[in-house]
């Protein structure tokens, strides 16, 4: 699996340099809407890689309780170290910027983004680039019900429907508002309810009934958050289309799917794509003068080149990469985390912007090697030792 820990490195790199890049001129900014969505093309990359990896670790661990108590040791403790970094940057020193609509309701703003699902619950957000691990816990919490509903192995289905969705909704008349169903205290209070819940019931359980209906519930909570996304309904149906074609591309790597049924999928996430962004809204403004026609062409050509490098990667996964790459998948959560910190608080060191950036990329590295020593990796120990002492699963 090298090639995954080389991807990772190289997803997490694309965002960090788009991030600097368009801080230190609006040329690049504009570079990066018209011509080639660089941190869009890393993170339908990460989508992939999360696709193909975390149903796989579910199916070999074949425990509920084992797979979500890495995946929280794996996720939150790092994410709530850096969201308590920002907030410390921003209240103590004025070095991290927070939206006014985060600054209207502080407290609240704080709990809901402790969640992780922030963008699904109508908050704003502390960590801009969280958005994306919205999606990746809602896959998880997906896999997860279709597990125990038995269903978690027809990837192909799972994947073609949401892509044959994106299709239907991703044009300019069938596309739908969200549905800005959470307030601020719903939000919270699902947030706790749900926390507290599902684990309790799902770990503790033996009654296969109970669990399925505990997974129609979880689904169903799933399509109201991804229902109340603040993307377009196409772009929400495409990343998971995308994740699913992720566990795809495992099936057939593992022999487990015919490469004719893979191509079809494949041609269908093109197709995706092309629709969406073809007859579909932009659902943001356009700044420097940029043309929906250039921006759109941008995405299509960002998404394709995603699909492509990822599949070019596992075809010849015998490849060896350089050890500096794979540590930057090593650390690559931690980079993707904490990357925006030296770009807002390292703002005015240098008045050369070449040397700014080498700054800001050296430093993000600098600081996600270290939050990835002592904060990510004890953590990750810490939720293995854990599952260690728990029962051997039932096999599913």
């Amino acid at each position: 699996m090298q090639f995954l820990d080389a991807l990772r490195g190289f997803a997490a790199m694309c965002v960090v340099v788009q991030h600097s890049l368009e801080q230190l001129s609006p040329l690049w900014g504009r570079f990066f809407l018209e011509r080639f969505r660089l941190g869009e093309f890393g993170v339908v990359v990460f989508f992939l890689c999360s696709g193909f990896i975390i149903p796989a670790s579910l199916e070999r661990q074949g425990s509920q309780a084992k797979f979500w108590i890495g995946r929280f040791f794996r996720l939150f403790p790092l994410y709530w170290t850096v969201l308590a970094a920002v907030l410390i940057l921003h209240y103590g020193f004025d070095r991290y910027p927070l939206s006014p609509d985060y600054l209207e309701h502080p407290l609240r703003s704080t709990l809901v983004n402790l969640t992780m699902v922030q963008d699904f619950l109508s908050a704003p957000l502390a960590l801009g680039q969280s958005w994306s691990l919205a999606y990746e816990l809602v896959f998880y919490g997906l896999i997860s019900a279709l597990f125990v509903m038995g269903l978690h192995r027809k990837s192909f289905a799972w994947s073609a429907g949401a892509f044959l969705l994106t299709m239907v909704v991703g044009t300019r008349h069938l596309q739908t508002e969200s549905l800005n169903f959470f307030n601020g205290r719903t939000a919270v209070a699902l947030a706790v309810s749900l926390a507290v819940a599902v684990p309790f019931v799902w770990f503790r359980t033996r009654d296969t009934g109970l669990q399925r209906w505990l997974a129609l519930v979880l689904t169903t909570a799933s399509i109201v958050l991804v229902l109340n996304r603040p993307e377009t309904l196409s772009t929400s149906t495409f990343f998971f289309g995308t994740l699913f074609f992720g566990t795809s591309l495992f099936r057939w790597s593992a022999g487990a799917m015919s490469g004719r049924r893979l191509a079809l999928l494949a041609g269908l996430g093109v197709t995706a794509i092309i629709v969406m962004w073809v007859a579909g809204d932009v659902y943001w403004g356009l700044p420097f003068g940029v043309t929906t026609k250039s921006y759109r062409a941008a995405e299509i050509v960002t998404y394709v080149a995603a699909f492509a490098v990822f599949f070019a990667a596992l075809k010849w996964r015998e490849l060896r990469y350089p050890r500096f790459i794979l540590y930057l998948g090593t650390i690559s959560y931690s980079l993707y985390l904490t990357h925006a910190i030296p770009i807002y608080a390292m703002n005015d060191v240098f008045d050369n912007r070449v040397l700014t950036g080498i700054l800001w990329i050296g430093t993000a590295i600098l600081i996600s090697a270290v939050t990835y020593r002592f904060v990510e990796k004890p953590a990750i120990q810490a939720g293995r030792k854990l599952m260690a002492r728990l029962p051997k699963p039932v096999t599913a």
